[in-house]
């Protein structure tokens, strides 16, 4: 995620470590709830599954826990992005960095309105599979921004050869716009607004 901190009208605002969202899932027969990372208490974790081989494809954040933290510090600073992670019945699974898009090198690729906002998403390793956890990760954390009343559409910037995610993303509902060559990566652009999630999907 490439942050360009300029000034903006618009903030993500702060956001307190008590549970944001929390809601049953009767599709994984679980209580799925998101809150703000907590450095000290989860960027181990994090760190852990940014270095297996299985994240390293797509997800290019290999190094020392250090520069994690830096980049996680980096964040939690900027009125442009914040970071959350996603838990099962109290287990972390997932971690989600949301930033705006005005903010980001996306920005100068696409139309885009002042409070739209784009995802990366991180799931934990798959040593137990929970058959649609993924998906039904993405579609809580759709519901807990689209929650906030002055939520945008939401973007996201898969890389070209992500199948996986491309799917994923097409199952939810969002719309494929184009592709575009960012700094890190050639990407597909996809696309979904509120009207548009809640038209595709069933929550909890």
């Amino acid at each position: 995620m490439n942050y360009n901190l300029q000034s903006a009208a618009f903030s993500l605002g702060s956001f307190e470590n008590d549970n944001l969202y929390q809601k049953r899932f009767r599709s994984l027969n679980s209580l799925i709830s998101f809150r703000s990372l907590d450095i000290q208490k989860d960027l181990e974790t994090i760190h852990n599954w940014v270095n297996m081989d299985y994240s390293q494809t797509f997800w290019q954040m290999r190094g020392s826990i250090g520069l994690l933290r830096a980049c996680y510090q980096c964040i939690q600073q900027s009125p442009f992005g914040h970071s959350f992670v996603g838990l099962m019945n109290d287990s972390l699974v997932c971690q989600f960095d949301l930033y705006k898009v005005e903010a980001d090198e996306l920005a100068s690729h696409i139309e885009y309105e002042l409070n739209d906002c784009g995802f990366h998403l991180i799931m934990s390793p798959n040593s137990s599979p929970v058959r649609g956890l993924t998906t039904e990760m993405v579609k809580a954390f759709l519901d807990f921004y689209f929650l906030r009343n002055n939520s945008g559409k939401m973007f996201a910037e898969p890389d070209n050869q992500n199948l996986k995610s491309i799917n994923l993303l097409e199952r939810t509902g969002f719309k494929k716009i184009k592709k575009v060559t960012l700094s890190y990566k050639t990407a597909y652009v996809y696309s979904i607004t509120k009207e548009q999630f809640y038209a595709t999907n069933t929550i909890a």
